[in-house]
């Protein structure tokens, strides 16, 4: 369900608490929850000052479900190893839309993804910060299959052209608007 971003909704909604949720019990914080920390961040004075907390960035999740991994084997097992890979590669197979991504990761991408489609102005994706728009590409539109051949702004909306290997382009829109309202 989409459903664009009315940023004075979710003014005063952001709990500085929910990096410890999504740690603890990431199932225990749903898209609309998300949404309102998300959004509800952008009335901090940190924001304003360009601060995006690590609950926020897909890569942290990223890479303290790595160090999890990492700590959960202290020697390294591979025929374990080949038989939990052959689980994940299952597991992608769902209709799922990412790619690899942690619990965490999942909800941010499923509250960006709450906000548009993408494909036009009018339905562009809502991010807070540019490089949420990096994290979301990467994991949605798999960047590494794709090639940046222009970024512009205008109105607020940030288009990121890309071209695939057959040569055909195609444009996402994010919403970065927010960033400019409070200084960019």
């Amino acid at each position: 369900m989409m459903k664009k971003v009315n940023f004075s909704e979710y003014e005063e909604k952001y709990d500085e608490r929910i990096k410890e949720r999504l740690e603890k019990d990431p199932g225990s914080v749903d898209v609309e929850m998300m949404r309102e920390n998300l959004y509800g961040y952008t009335f901090t004075k940190a924001y304003a000052d360009g601060e995006i907390p690590d609950e926020f960035s897909m890569d942290y999740w990223e890479e303290h479900q790595l160090e999890i991994d990492l700590d959960d084997h202290e020697e390294i097992d591979f025929e374990s190893m080949e038989s939990e890979l052959d689980l994940i590669l299952e597991e992608d197979e769902d209709d799922s839309p990412y790619f690899d991504v942690s619990t965490q990761e999942k909800l941010i991408l499923e509250t960006i993804d709450s906000t548009g489609d993408g494909k036009t102005p009018e339905t562009a994706l809502c991010v807070i910060d540019v490089h949420q728009e990096h994290e979301y590409i990467q994991r949605v539109v798999r960047l590494s299959v794709l090639q940046l051949i222009k970024q512009s702004v205008a109105n607020g909306i940030d288009c990121l052209e890309l071209r695939d290997y057959d040569g055909r382009i195609e444009k996402v829109y994010f919403d970065i608007s927010r960033r400019f309202e409070v200084g960019y």
